[in-house]
Parts: C-alpha cells; structure tokens; sequence
C-alpha cells in the first residue's frame, strides 16, 4: 500500500531540489481525483528525479503511479508503469539516494507489482520507444537497473541505432 497522501511523512523526505515533497503530494492528490495527464506526470517524475537525480520523495512516488496507472487510460498507464521502472532502475544506481528504511518494505512491493504490469505490456505492440522503455522499466523491477539505464539510452533514428554512450551508430547489419 503506497505512503498515504495525508502522512505528514511527505514533509520530511526531500525532492531531487532537496525541497520537503509537498509539491508532488499535491500532484498526485490531483491525478487521483481527475486524472493524470502528460504535464502532471511530467511535474512529478522532473520533481523527483530532476535530470536523472534521484531522490528519496521517488520511492513512494513509484507506488503511486503504479497505483495511478491501474485505473488510468491505457497511454498514461504504461507511460505511469514506465516512469516507475526507471526510477526503479535508477534507484540500483551506485550515487542513488538510499531508500528511507521505513519505506523499503513498500518499496519492494513496488518492484513486484511493476513486474507484473510491465510484462502484460511487453505482450502489447509498441512503436520502438516504448517497447524499449517498457523493457528498461521491466529490468528496473526485476534487480537490473544497470541494464535498465543501458537499454534507455538506446535510440532508433534512419534505421540506424544509436546510443547516448556512443559517438556512431551501431552496426548491427553484417
């Protein structure tokens, strides 16, 4: 069960500004009563994990956009599970801000949930960016978040991959 939106425990767990998570505690209180959209979520995940920071407001975060994505539309919803993967993923990081003890028990809830509904959506046709996602989301739940990051930063472009670690396309065509 995710950190509910009225524990006062929100004051003490900063964002990826180092700011106590009110901001995103508002967030998600409106994406339950009307509905996430593309600017909210992008709101919370920037809040969060501001260019890739991580922050300890992330860890309940993640519960609740997989709580939000099992009532959402179908876009938001995998968009809500993937976002979730990654800051899975982003949470094995070596410089990631530890989990709170106290949420760690929730937060491995988490990773078991995401698994499930991030392997329903790899049986779903997906354009390239979000099957690749989907799997970066799935390697974040399932302990593999190294892989997870490696396999975000894939790109598809004139049929050529591409990737953000590499200064030339892939040659993957013998």
């Amino acid at each position: 069960m995710p950190l509910s939106l009225d524990d006062k425990r929100w004051h003490t767990l900063k964002t990826a500004y180092k700011m106590p998570a009110t901001d995103v505690v508002e967030w998600l209180g409106t994406a339950y009563r009307s509905g996430m959209t593309d600017e909210l979520l992008g709101d919370i995940i920037n809040d969060v994990q501001h260019q890739g920071d991580t922050s300890e407001a992330m860890y309940p975060t993640a519960s609740h956009l997989l709580a939000l994505a099992q009532n959402g539309n179908e876009t938001l919803s995998l968009q809500m599970t993937i976002q979730a993967g990654l800051i899975c993923a982003s949470a094995q990081s070596q410089t990631a801000v530890p989990c709170p003890p106290d949420l760690e028990s929730e937060f491995a809830n988490t990773k078991v949930v995401g698994r499930k509904m991030a392997l329903s959506q790899l049986a779903c046709d997906h354009d390239f960016n979000n099957f690749k996602y989907v799997l970066a989301a799935l390697a974040g739940f399932s302990s593999h978040g190294r892989f997870g990051r490696i396999v975000a930063g894939f790109d598809l472009f004139e049929n050529q991959f591409h990737h953000a670690l590499l200064d030339d396309p892939l040659d993957d065509e013998p």
